[in-house]
């Protein structure tokens, strides 16, 4: 499909909420922080005991840079947990902190993605894209979900195929692609 304007595209997943795309932060440094970010690597769904390292990590004397990574590690966990708010929250201390951490961004949206809110998803999304981020299958795949939630299926379709263009044997991706239907529009 060489120009998509031609083309009636129809999202067949809004019904069902589609699990968003995170995105973890090395943390040079050692200790709680770092073990924090193995756990979120490791894709620890958000138990206590690994909330409570990364909450006691925040607490030790980190550079400003794990220190903000710590926070959308943690972030990540929370919203894992389904605790969206307080990552939300996590994520915004790990923005102001870095302005230009685009992994905070993906992060924040798919949060707000979760939470219904996807104006403000698509908003955060375009600035990691903008920053420019090594996630950008992941930003492509939340401003998609962004998209199709306020009924722009062109948008959604785009960065879906996008986003397998970077990665594409991406699961997610392709799974969410394939729920498109995409036909002629009709003649009058």
């Amino acid at each position: 499909m060489t120009n998509i304007s031609k083309f009636l595209l129809a999202s067949v997943f809004s019904i069902t909420m589609t699990a968003s795309a995170s995105a973890q932060i090395v943390v040079q440094g050692g200790g709680a922080a770092r073990d924090c970010y193995m756990s979120t690597k490791a894709g620890n769904p958000g138990r206590i005991g690994t909330i409570k390292t990364c909450r006691m990590a925040l607490t030790e004397p980190l550079s400003n840079k794990d220190l903000a990574a710590t926070h959308v590690n943690l972030g990540v966990l929370l919203m894992r947990k389904g605790d969206y708010s307080e990552a939300q929250a996590h994520y915004a201390q790990a923005i102001e902190m870095r302005p230009k951490l685009a992994e905070a961004y993906i992060n924040h949206a798919a949060s707000l993605i979760y939470s219904s809110n996807y104006q403000e998803a698509l908003n955060a999304i375009n600035m990691a894209i903008e920053l420019g981020t090594d996630k950008m299958p992941e930003a492509l795949y939340n401003r998609a979900i962004a998209h199709d939630r306020l009924k722009n299926y062109k948008g959604a379709y785009k960065d879906l195929k996008q986003a397998l263009v970077l990665r594409p044997d991406w699961a997610p991706a392709l799974d969410l692609i394939s729920s498109y239907q995409v036909a002629s529009p009709a003649k009058s």
